[in-house]
């Protein structure tokens, strides 16, 4: 698992923005402020209002050329372009419907929506609006963003260290609707959800933020890519704290994939870490541990040597992390751990080790350290010293040489012990 994964990850779009279609607080009066001309039957009281028509509803402005007023019924329908603006924000549609009786508001066609701010926007082709549920809906190809300006950020919010450039950047979400639920703080987006923001992708059938938790739940096949890794299971759950990532919890199917590039001292690598479930901690804008339950497994290898790949696996698997790489790494329940150790080009062996608990060291990308503890048992299969270069798999040409456990029931032994050696 790449460290930093998803470090970047930001809490989905502001959908109270689609909340400036009618303010909850105690309903003022829907005043008609302006028309060019108006027709209508006073008896009914239906008029045909056009040129410049304008009404006013508290704080809220609604604009149109052509509108229907129903006056007994406090509701005004707008038969061609509608702008509502409440405090800065801005609504415009094709066409749409106000209804202060019944508290409800409708918006279709060409639907625009900005905050005040300029920050977030939302696009659709119908908007519906449920003054007394406190709840709008946004459908037909919804796209939502925000976006972030080039700025400086002081790292845990401690203004005495030195702060970071955060580049401009935008976040962006796109499903078949986007839910807010205003009396509950609940954003939910539905049907072929995409969430992007820079290297981040996330895909899944259904997203939803909770505001009051500050959490980001993906369902239905959810995948989450940075880059070269990926992370997927049957649930996600993200914790938030702000624009950062705090923890990620995955039930179900767990899965994580990671590809790290090739440095001037390290291979490119592969890595893969299941399990039934797994839980990752970031701290600093970094990877801090991650653990994983039941039927926990972890692979890597390096991409020039696909045949060697290094495994450890048992019911419960933890791995900690220190500057953005893997220091160590215990497995419990049944656990066992196979390592190849490589000197330049050469195999010189290949480790097997099986316990209770089995703990590794990790230094440069590598394992330097085995500790087994409980029934412990270990193999070493290995060329002699010196021996010439290996292009097929280990067991073509290996030896073996068994370790037997100590005593105490402990084994311990180097990952790049010499043949021979207990």
């Amino acid at each position: 698992m790449k460290p930093g994964f998803l470090w970047h990850a930001a809490l989905p779009v502001c959908l109270g923005l689609l909340m400036l279609a009618a303010a909850h607080r105690p309903s003022p009066p829907l005043v008609m402020e302006n028309a060019d001309r108006l027709e209508g039957v006073r008896s009914t009281g239906e008029y045909v209002l056009s040129g410049n028509v304008r009404f006013r509803h508290g704080d809220l402005r609604l604009e149109t050329q052509r509108a229907l007023w129903e006056r007994v019924r406090n509701r005004v329908t707008c038969e061609t372009a509608m702008r509502i603006t409440h405090h800065g924000s801005l609504l415009t549609a094709d066409r749409g419907m106000y209804d202060r009786e019944a508290d409800r508001a409708q918006a279709e066609g060409n639907v625009v929506m900005r905050d005040s701010s300029g920050e977030v926007n939302a696009t659709g082709d119908r908007l519906d609006y449920d003054r007394v549920l406190r709840v709008a809906v946004l459908s037909g190809n919804p796209v939502a963003r925000r976006f972030y300006q080039r700025r400086l950020v002081y790292p845990e919010g401690d203004s005495t260290r030195v702060p970071e450039e955060k580049p401009a950047d935008t976040l962006t979400i796109r499903a078949l609707k986007l839910k807010y639920n205003d009396s509950t703080g609940v954003s939910v987006a539905e049907g072929n959800v995409v969430i992007t923001r820079r290297d981040l992708r996330i895909t899944c059938g259904r997203a939803e933020y909770r505001q009051k938790q500050d959490s980001l739940i993906l369902q239905e096949n959810p995948v989450a890519k940075v880059e070269d890794s990926e992370i997927k299971g049957k649930l996600i759950r993200m914790g938030m704290a702000g624009e950062e990532l705090r923890g990620l919890r995955v039930r179900g199917q767990a899965e994580a994939l990671s590809f790290e590039k090739a440095t001037d001292s390290t291979p490119a690598r592969n890595s893969k870490v299941t399990g039934d479930s797994l839980f990752a901690v970031f701290r600093d804008g970094g990877l801090d541990s991650v653990e994983v339950f039941t039927k926990a497994e972890g692979t890597y290898w390096e991409v020039n040597r696909p045949d060697y790949v290094n495994r450890m696996n048992g019911d419960y698997m933890v791995m900690r992390f220190r500057d953005r790489e893997a220091r160590e790494a215990e497995v419990l329940g049944s656990a066992r751990s196979t390592y190849y150790h490589f000197e330049g080009d050469t195999l010189k062996g290949k480790n097997r080790a099986e316990g209770n608990v089995i703990s590794l060291a990790f230094s440069d990308g590598k394992i330097s350290e085995v500790l087994v503890i409980g029934k412990a048992s270990g193999v070493y299969e290995g060329t002699g010293l010196g021996s010439g270069k290996i292009s097929g798999p280990a067991a073509d040409s290996a030896k073996t040489k068994a370790v037997k456990p100590d005593s105490t029931n402990k084994g311990k032994k180097s990952a790049g012990q010499k043949k021979g050696q207990p």
